[in-house]
């Protein structure tokens, strides 16, 4: 599996290169990185290895709601969160 191409383009904010032009909008709060101790990675590391999960997982990050709606952003930690255990993998990884 390739590595995720993101740019960090605000403290919280990221987009993630889909290729052939797309791009999705993905957020990551401060208060989840400071919550899972990982205040100290750099926010892009965080961000970056919470889309490997994801991706491993079989998550879709194409910025697509349920039905096929846009959605402005995608949330990383929620995401993330959705699987009991996505949080402590993501802090293992990144400690």
């Amino acid at each position: 599996m390739d590595a995720p191409i993101i740019q960090q383009t605000g403290p919280e904010s990221f987009e993630l290169l889909l290729g052939e032009g797309q791009r999705c909008t993905l957020r990551l709060a401060h208060h989840t990185r400071r919550g899972l101790g990982l205040h100290g990675v750099p926010p892009l590391h965080v961000a970056t290895e919470a889309v490997r999960i994801l991706q491993e997982r079989g998550e879709r990050l194409d910025g697509n709601g349920e039905g096929g709606t846009e959605r402005e952003e995608f949330d990383l930690g929620a995401a993330v969160g959705r699987d009991p255990a996505g949080f402590e993998e993501l802090r293992m990884r990144l400690s």
